[in-house]
């Protein structure tokens, strides 16, 4: 073994002893990672939340657009089942011949 090889030997060596210390403190280790997670979470829940109530608002607002709208609709269409029933349309052509004198 030449000088060079047993120089990248003990690199590798010294690396991946380094590498096993970093996993083994990161497995023994979870309370550092813990509170950014929570606080992480914690802001998602939060965004989540805020957008479903941005939704409820918004569905209610469209429910009550509907309600006016239905209510709207069936107003005219008593007046129009109103105004073309036959006594009305009877007396409506009566007037009108009246009015112009047949």
């Amino acid at each position: 073994m030449t000088t060079d090889e047993r120089a990248e030997g003990s690199r590798s060596a010294a690396l991946a002893e380094l590498v096993g210390r970093l996993r083994h403190r990161r497995r023994s280790d979870p309370a550092v990672e813990t509170p950014v997670a929570e606080v992480d979470q914690k802001h998602k829940l939060e965004t989540v939340e805020a957008r479903v109530a941005h939704l409820e608002a918004e569905l209610e607002g469209l429910q009550d657009a509907l309600y006016r709208h239905q209510v709207l609709v069936e107003q005219n269409i008593g007046d129009l089942r109103r105004r073309t029933g036959p006594e009305q349309v009877a007396r409506d052509l009566s007037d009108d011949a009246r009015r112009r004198g047949l």
